[in-house]
C-alpha cells in the first residue's frame, strides 16, 4: 500500500507550480504527479518522498490537503494488462474510486495506482491473483 498526497488547489495559473515548489523546497522528492481540473478547483495527487511531511508543509501554507492509502499494482508492458487487471477487480466485486497508470523510477514495469475503500482487503485479493503490490519502501530506494 502506497501513502498518497491529495491538495485541492485554485485552477489558476501557477497554482500547481506553488503547490509543487511548496514541497520540493522542502527536499521532498516527487514519484508522480498527476492533476485533474474543474472550472474552480483542481486536485493534485501525488507520490512523494515523504508524504506527511508534505501534508504538514502544504497545509501550513493555507492548501486543504490529506493523505490516502492507494494501491501501487505492477502492470506488465504488453497490450491488454491494465484491461487483465481490470476484470480482476471487476471479477472479484471491487469497485474503484478512480486510477491512473504511471512508471516510478525505481519499478522496472507501469503502475496502476488505484483508489479503493478496504485498501487492505484488495490488496490482498489482488496478491491472491500473482499481482504485486508496492509499499512505500518500494519507492524510496
Amino acid at each position: 500500500m502506497l501513502k498518497q498526497v491529495s491538495v485541492i488547489a485554485e485552477n489558476k495559473k501557477g497554482a500547481v507550480n506553488a503547490v509543487i515548489s511548496d514541497i520540493s523546497d522542502a527536499g521532498i522528492d516527487f514519484y508522480n504527479v498527476v492533476s485533474n481540473d474543474s472550472p474552480e478547483f483542481g486536485i493534485i495527487r501525488m507520490l512523494c518522498s515523504d508524504p506527511e511531511r508534505a501534508v504538514e508543509i502544504l497545509k501550513n501554507n493555507g492548501y486543504l490537503t490529506r493523505s490516502d492509502n492507494v494501491l501501487g499494482i505492477v502492470i506488465s508492458e504488453e497490450v491488454g494488462s491494465l484491461s487483465r487487471l481490470l476484470s480482476d477487480v471487476s471479477d472479484s466485486y471491487i469497485n474503484i474510486d478512480y486510477l491512473y497508470v504511471c512508471y516510478i523510477r525505481n519499478v522496472e514495469n507501469p503502475v496502476a495506482i488505484l483508489h479503493v475503500h478496504e485498501c487492505s482487503e484488495v490488496e490482498e485479493c489482488l496478491k491472491g491473483k500473482g499481482y504485486i503490490s508496492l509499499d512505500n519502501s518500494s519507492l524510496y530506494k
